[in-house]
């Protein structure tokens, strides 16, 4: 990160700061693209668990996505109207919402991954493949070890 006059050392290198910057960066280019379809990251998100896997309960995409219970039902409910996603009762639980995606949203997840594969490249234009592939690795660690 480049020395800025206004920020202090002290934050510059501080990794919280330097990773809500980073996040910032990369959420503003990824949300700024998807609003084109208005969409939001945190649908593509959940779209995305939902295409990658079988049917998933509510409670289980705010576990894996770190989403509050009644921001995951506004999700749920954004990708229902645009027709990517369905609810289902669970036949096991009744308690329980099922949640699948459709064959329109793994044709939206598909033109979504890509646009925001690109608008992350985009964020992250001035680092080298061997520094991204590097964050890359040291992300996944961390949030493994979290995990443990």
């Amino acid at each position: 990160m480049s020395a800025h006059p206004d920020v202090p050392t002290a934050l510059l290198e501080s990794p919280s700061f330097q990773l809500e910057r980073l996040r910032r960066r990369t959420r503003d280019h990824v949300e700024a693209d998807l609003a084109d379809y208005k969409t939001t990251l945190r649908e593509y998100w959940v779209l995305t668990c939902l295409v990658s896997g079988d049917a998933a309960s509510q409670s289980s995409l705010c576990d894996v996505l770190a989403v509050d219970a009644s921001d995951m039902v506004r999700l749920v409910d954004a990708l229902e109207k645009r027709g990517w996603a369905k609810r289902e009762r669970d036949p096991k639980d009744r308690r329980r919402q099922i949640v699948t995606s459709t064959k329109k949203g793994k044709s939206a997840q598909k033109e979504l991954a890509v646009l925001v594969s690109a608008a992350e490249d985009r964020a992250l234009d001035d680092s080298t493949s061997k520094q991204l592939k590097h964050l890359r690795k040291l992300a996944k660690s961390i949030i493994a070890a979290e995990e443990d």
